[in-house]
């Protein structure tokens, strides 16, 4: 399938290949955890790079499961055991090559359970794109060899997680109290989003966000405007980056507040 035809398949906001990502990012997890696992990883705290490395050999384990069987009940999945700490990386690398054929196998619109309304497998595919680039993150982070997510895929990582994470605050998540707009300096995306009266977010692409600028909106001004790299976004998003450390115009405790209404790992 050509990389234009998977940004219609799998919904994806811009083009790039989600499959060939998932590996990259996965591979490039077990090199910075190679010889480090002992070491401790800031931003999960509690986890060192051999529980960062089996959490994710973990969650592609199982849904690469779910969509090779079409599974609608993830209680039939049965868990992995956790290997021995001298085969995590190696568990890692193969694990993936499996996930990718088993995505790969699979119609994005072939049903299996997921934990989103979308119930398909191009949810998985996108999503596990996020979850293998922000995990490299974290274990270069780790390892003293941080480096920038992919800005195309991390562009999209944006949209789909204001989309699928953010419509409902965490519970004691105070109300964010504001209108937020990103800016992603490097891809040209912009979003602005806000919560309603019952404290569901509403989000929506502003005109001028992506090359095409299909589905884009004029907003009403905002109450804080981040500008970042879409890298950086998506960071501040999963709380890795504080919304201070990035270019913040307007009210800051806006932005600090909207980073903390979705619950993260």
């Amino acid at each position: 399938m050509k990389i234009t035809g998977q940004r219609a398949a799998y919904g994806l906001a811009t083009e790039f290949d989600p499959f060939r990502r998932i590996e990259a990012d996965t591979l490039a997890l077990a090199d910075a955890a190679e010889g480090h696992l002992a070491s401790p990883v800031p931003s999960c705290p509690a986890w060192s790079v051999a529980d960062l490395v089996w959490h994710l050999l973990e969650v592609q384990h199982f849904w690469g499961a779910i969509v090779a069987g079409r599974v609608q009940d993830p209680a039939t999945v049965p868990d992995p055991v956790r290997p021995d700490d001298a085969d995590l990386v190696p568990g890692l690398r193969a694990g993936v090559a499996g996930l990718v054929e088993s995505l790969r196998g699979a119609e994005p619109g072939d049903p299996v359970y997921t934990w989103a309304a979308r119930r398909d497998a191009g949810f998985v595919v996108r999503h596990q794109v996020q979850e293998a680039a922000v995990h490299r993150w974290d274990a270069e982070r780790a390892t003293g060899r941080e480096s920038p997510l992919d800005a195309t895929a991390a562009t999209d990582a944006v949209e789909e997680f204001l989309e699928v994470s953010t419509p409902f605050r965490t519970k004691d998540a105070a109300p964010v109290g504001g209108t937020l707009q990103l800016v992603a300096v490097d891809t040209g995306f912009r979003w602005q989003a806000a919560e309603d009266h019952d404290g569901a977010a509403r989000w929506q692409r502003l005109a001028g966000g992506g090359a095409d600028q299909a589905g884009g909106a004029d907003g009403p001004d905002a109450d804080v405007v981040v500008r970042a790299t879409a890298s950086d976004l998506l960071l501040y998003l999963y709380r890795r980056r504080p919304a201070g450390a990035l270019d913040v115009t307007g009210d800051l405790a806006v932005a600090e507040r909207f980073a903390l209404r979705t619950g993260t790992d």
